[in-house]
């Protein structure tokens, strides 16, 4: 029954989560928007403000991905000796992913905060 208990709080947690991602699917259509205006008007302020933009926009994924590392990583922890073969299989693909996901999240963040002339174009995804 903790188990259950436990899995909710994970499930409200995320509803969150979800909000989050829509306010960063907002904030990346305003990026774009201020991103075209700094390559067709060749407008540094829009340039600064697109790339403060995504080291806002990468920042937040980045603190997104360690809640979902965390809780992963808690899961493999937690695991007993005598849980199924597939729970513990699971749990290890989860965190690898979650693992390879924050390692992507951290070159992301680390492109936009040190990318000062907007050589790469970046993606959240």
């Amino acid at each position: 029954m903790n188990e259950r208990v436990e899995i909710l709080k994970k499930i409200n947690i995320e509803e969150y989560i979800w909000i989050v991602y829509l306010i960063i699917i907002g904030l990346s259509f305003y990026s774009n928007s201020v991103e075209k205006k700094y390559y067709i008007h060749d407008d540094l302020k829009s340039k600064e403000k697109y790339r403060q933009l995504n080291i806002l926009i990468f920042s937040i994924a980045f603190i997104v991905y360690i809640y979902f590392f965390n809780n992963s990583y808690n899961d493999v922890i937690n695991l007993k000796p005598t849980d199924p073969y597939n729970k513990k299989f699971f749990n290890k693909a989860s965190l690898t992913a979650s693992t390879l996901i924050l390692i992507a999240g951290t070159i992301l963040l680390f492109i936009a905060i040190f990318d000062t002339e907007l050589q790469t174009e970046i993606a959240f995804s």
